[in-house]
């Protein structure tokens, strides 16, 4: 579960979003015009039937004693703004949170649920003494639910509460504990192939604009629209009615505002990170150039000593096949070098091939295989040295006996917090193989180096 604190200005807004005022009163029109006059069921409709409402995308979890549900709307929206009236107005009165669970969640989370986890989030979040309501969604992939309440409580004081992240953070990692969920993941790990629509175009519209910020070259704000651009996707900033400059990203017709796709990608944090970026690399090529400046030697080092002749490490292959997944040469040749193969096999008992994980432990001096990424695999020196040197010998014959550890098989591929893992390749290769999951390491290596020679040729005016 993950918590998404929104916060807004107009109480009745808020409510007639999460309520889906404009969809209950589309099909009370349609249902009204299939009936006859006299079988009518309304004379007229303002779209204030909450509770016995038409639409089947939200349901009306749970709300305080102070709220009335049954009439209406409007009634709603006012008896949640009343504390906000013991004292002057402040900028964002409308407190609204969301509520995100993963979709492997979905099985069990009733709509009772769903309740207690979001007024167990509201009194841990120290959210008390004041109206709200909990709206729960059905129109996405993953189960959600929308809190409204006042951000003054019925003392008159302000609910300080919303702008503490990093409290919000802890809540939902107790959270999480207490009732066993998943913790929510980023949009770059959604299988989109199951979403429709614009939903889908949003999900990997999100994994686009993540491929071009990874790009190296991209290190400030005019070079990153200009590679949006050439990649066919839109920047365009507006000027809201309360004076903010609003960011959108776009693709084809479909244009979101930078908080639906990712709160990461506002021009703001986005120029944060593509200054430390500059910083580093600059650092890098400093670093880089006093180690090949020649340094003095010392008399006593004078005469060099000869070098110690070093054991060369020795991966053996691996068998042909391995729980009926035949290893091709390529990912022979991979794995003996050091990196980690991917392959697909089922679980026992288990129907779909899942992604398996297979890299040499040069501690243990053995194989293993996983389910979970080898995020902190790393290859010795004195085996990339020696594999420059190609000296390291070869085994022609098969991996007969060779047994695997598992040492989780139920892990998943890390978060996009730190857009970085170890291993025997690239940065950006790495985070090219998260954001494209199931697809095999040498599929994944041609489209990889296709789309960065494609980065290379394009170029573009930039963004003013």
């Amino acid at each position: 579960m993950i918590a998404y604190i929104i916060n807004g200005k107009s109480f009745g807004n808020c409510v007639d979003y999460v309520t889906r005022r404009t969809l209950e009163e589309k099909l009370h029109n349609e249902q009204s015009k299939r009936q006859k006059s006299d079988e009518r069921k309304y004379e007229s409709y303002s779209g204030a039937d909450i509770v016995n409402h038409l639409s089947k995308d939200w349901q009306l979890l749970a709300a305080t004693a102070d709220v009335r549900i049954y009439e209406g709307r409007k009634a709603m929206a006012d008896d949640i703004a009343r504390p906000t009236r013991r004292r002057k107005p402040i900028k964002d009165p409308v407190g609204h949170i969301s509520l995100d669970f993963h979709p492997e969640d979905a099985p069990k989370m009733t709509d009772d649920l769903m309740a207690e986890i979001a007024q167990d989030y509201m009194a841990q979040m120290g959210l008390t003494d004041t109206p709200y309501i909990v709206v729960r969604h059905n129109d996405k992939a993953h189960p959600h639910c929308h809190i409204v309440f006042s951000r003054v409580d019925n003392a008159g004081k302000i609910l300080t509460q919303t702008t503490n992240f990093k409290k919000n953070e802890r809540v939902c990692k107790a959270l999480n504990k207490k009732y066993r969920l998943n913790i929510g993941k980023s949009k770059l790990n959604t299988d989109v192939s199951k979403l429709r629509g614009k939903e889908k175009i949003r999900y990997q519209l999100v994994r686009d604009i993540a491929a071009i910020y990874l790009t190296s070259s991209v290190t400030d704000w005019d070079s990153f629209v200009d590679l949006l651009r050439k990649n066919g996707i839109t920047v365009r900033e507006k000027i809201g009615r309360s004076g903010r400059v609003n960011l959108y990203y776009g693709i084809g017709k479909c244009e979101f505002w930078y908080k639906k796709l990712d709160p990461f990608f506002s021009r703001e944090n986005l120029e944060q990170k593509f200054k430390a970026r500059r910083e580093k690399q600059q650092a890098t090529k400093a670093q880089s150039r006093l180690s090949e400046q020649p340094q003095p030697q010392r008399q006593s080092e004078s005469k060099p000593q000869p070098p110690k002749a070093t054991k060369p490490i020795i991966i053996p292959p691996l068998p042909d096949t391995i729980r009926g997944f035949k290893i091709d040469s390529l990912r022979q040749r991979d794995y003996q070098e050091g990196k980690f193969i991917s392959i697909s096999i089922c679980e026992p008992g288990g129907v779909v091939p899942l992604t398996h994980w297979i890299w040499y432990d040069f501690d243990k001096r053995q194989p293993v295989i996983s389910r979970a990424y080898p995020s902190d695999h790393k290859i010795p020196e004195a085996f990339l040295q020696q594999l420059a040197a190609k000296q390291y010998p070869v085994s022609p014959s098969p991996g007969a006996g060779i047994r695997f550890s598992s040492p989780s098989l139920g892990g998943n591929v890390p978060e996009e917090q730190g857009f970085a893992h170890g291993g025997g390749v690239s940065d950006d290769f790495k985070h090219f193989l998260e954001m494209h999951p199931g697809m095999s390491i040498e599929e994944a290596w041609h489209r990889f180096c296709d789309q960065q020679k494609a980065k290379q040729r394009i170029k573009g005016p930039k963004l003013h």
